[in-house]
């Protein structure tokens, strides 16, 4: 009877738009900022009384409120402790907190309390395994590519760099220059690898089209530009509705960017048995033809060899240096690569990017002091901001873990959800309350694990590892296992939206089929018992220096890092008088399903 829907799904799909005038033919949906905006309203609500004077903390702070006085923008006051200690916790770790923490920071007097707990948590154990996992989904990488040792390996590369700090800069450059005689040896060797373009057979990689698609990606992933489109066809007469600056880029200045990878040869390891998921990479190739064929792409219908030079500003490599070292040089010498490596992470930690989505920068559109023609406006939300960023980015040695606590630290970031008086669609591009989002499908999978103390003991294809999030494993691919508790895993991220880094990419728009997983689910419904080793298992078991009062409470902290108010204390108290045990149980259903749960707010 308890068993009642709180599910608020009736939220529209976070659609990411380019930043385009309001009359714009092309703009025919809500961008990302406005979707973000409208359900931050409907989960987050009203707050109550008014907002409190936000200290300025760092020079975004003196940006974002500074444009927001200037324009007399109401904003949302700072966030409670309860507030900030989830939303710090599930952004940097991809999973809900311990509640056991949780009451020791609630109790600390400490005024830099908040700095200290950003201070923890960078660099910890759980932040290392969010952001590697994060990397995986940014490069697409799984075993079906590159084979499970090519993704261990990368896995294992990637949570080394984070781990030891390494300037973002030198692990990107990198990426684009190993020399490897297999993948599954030299861990940033199966980012290349994973771009590999196959033809008629396995064997059969199609060179052009993979040295294009190295460096469209590239492009998207580290400068934030999407040359897709323009690798077809040139951007006039296609793409003016959508960008100025791609409107006036030539297919050819995307082959001559790819050629940059004309002598890199990725070939796949064909043995006398057996044909694998393994490549070799050198530079003893012939250089980018023109008029080669593709299997993916429109006909070139070039002709001879091509120069390397690149798209954003015509330069051609230094005499006498290997090709991609020279790429890796201009890529991340560019002020582009850290205007969007800082919008990049800004949109992961604020729910949107200065410029959104970060994929679609359009070059001709940043710069106030060179305004687009009407009827274009200016792309970022806050210019100067960006190029402040970017440059104190540059300046201290493209450090993640620095910019990290920059945003975190600041009274933008630690705003609260909730609005006092009514809140208007044109306050969303100030920043002027955080944005809410929906949890992804492995932070609700991890936190539903960690509050229940319920675990699937998940094991890492080609290892003998055994991990307990989801965030550990090394692709969703660990979750492909045999068993039926693995089945239905695997088919609740699915439904998520987990991206399975091949062809699908990740959704975290609500439906039906969530509400009804969520409701009537067997995981849900298997982790909500009260079984032995739980957490609720355990609290049953310290009776009686516990009472039920106390256990209610324990269970709102565990589940949604509050404490439980006196209705619903209320409540519970008629949920356990049927049946003590089950009405815990129904208690963490319905925990889980309070929209508290599947939120960061």
């Amino acid at each position: 009877m308890f068993r009642f829907a709180i599910l608020a799904w009736g939220v529209v799909a976070l659609l990411a738009q380019p930043n385009l005038p309001k009359d714009h033919p092309a703009l025919k949906t809500p961008g990302k900022r406005e979707e973000a905006s409208r359900l931050t309203d409907q989960v987050a609500g009203p707050a109550a009384g008014k907002a409190a004077p936000v200290p300025r903390r760092n020079f975004i702070d003196q940006h974002i409120f500074g444009k927001m006085e200037r324009d007399r923008i109401p904003h949302a006051g700072l966030s409670s402790d309860q507030e900030f200690f989830r939303r710090l916790h599930l952004d940097l770790t991809g999973r809900i907190p311990d509640s056991e923490d949780l009451e020791k920071f609630l109790a600390s007097t400490d005024p830099g309390k908040r700095d200290k707990l950003i201070d923890s948590i960078l660099g910890s154990g759980p932040y290392l395994a969010k952001w590697t996992y994060w990397f995986g989904d940014l490069g697409e990488i799984n075993a079906n590519r590159i084979g499970n040792e090519g993704k261990n390996l990368f896995y294992r590369w990637s949570y080394d760099n984070l781990h030891m700090n390494r300037p973002y800069n030198e692990m990107v450059a990198e990426l684009m220059t190993p020399t490897a005689l297999s993948n599954w040896f030299i861990g940033p060797a199966s980012y290349l690898a994973r771009w590999v373009v196959i033809g008629d057979n396995c064997a059969d990689t199609v060179h052009e089209d993979t040295s294009d698609d190295i460096a469209i990606h590239a492009a998207k992933h580290f400068l934030g530009v999407n040359l897709q489109c323009v690798s077809c066809h040139d951007g006039r007469g296609h793409l003016e509705k959508l960008n100025l600056w791609l409107a006036q880029r030539k297919r050819r200045e995307v082959w001559e960017t790819a050629a940059f990878f004309g002598k890199t040869r990725l070939l796949r390891r064909v043995e006398i048995e057996t044909t694998r998921d393994e490549y070799s990479i050198d530079d003893r190739g012939s250089g980018y033809e023109a008029r080669a064929r593709t299997v993916v792409r429109i006909p070139r219908g070039g002709k001879g060899l091509i120069e390397p030079a690149f798209f954003l500003n015509g330069a051609r490599p230094e005499a006498g240096q290997p090709l991609r070292q020279e790429f890796a040089r201009l890529l991340t010498g560019d002020p582009q690569f850290a205007r969007a490596s800082v919008n990049l992470f800004w949109a992961e930690l604020m729910g949107v990017g200065i410029v959104d989505p970060p994929w679609d920068f359009d070059l001709l559109r940043l710069d106030p002091k060179n305004p687009p023609p009407a009827p274009w406006t200016l792309q970022p939300t806050h210019p100067e901001l960006l190029e402040a960023l970017a440059s104190d980015f540059r300046q201290h040695n493209h450090d993640l873990r620095r910019l990290f606590r920059l945003i975190t630290q600041s009274g933008a970031y630690q705003l609260s959800s909730r609005f006092p008086g009514e809140w208007k669609d044109s306050y969303a591009r100030y920043y002027a309350r955080k944005f809410v989002r929906r949890l992804k499908a492995e932070e609700i999978y991890d936190s539903l694990a960690k509050a229940t103390g319920l675990y699937t003991e998940i094991p890492i294809r080609g290892t003998d590892l055994k991990v307990r999030y989801a965030t550990e494993t090394r692709s969703p691919e660990d979750f492909k296992q045999r068993g039926e508790a693995f089945k239905d895993i695997n088919f609740f991220l699915e439904i998520f939206g987990q991206t399975n880094r091949e062809y699908s990419e990740r959704k975290n728009e609500g439906s039906i089929t969530q509400a009804v997983l969520l409701l009537n689910g067997p995981l849900v419904s298997s982790r909500t018992k009260a079984a032995p080793g739980s957490y609720l298992a355990k609290l049953l078991d310290q009776q009686p220096s516990l009472n039920d009062d106390q256990i209610v409470n324990k269970l709102y902290q565990r589940f949604l890092v509050r404490s439980a108010a006196p209705a619903e204390i209320a409540m519970a108290r008629d949920l356990l008088r049927p049946d003590r045990r089950k009405g815990f149980e129904d208690l963490q259903w319905i925990l889980v399903n309070k929209v508290e749960f599947l939120f960061n707010y």
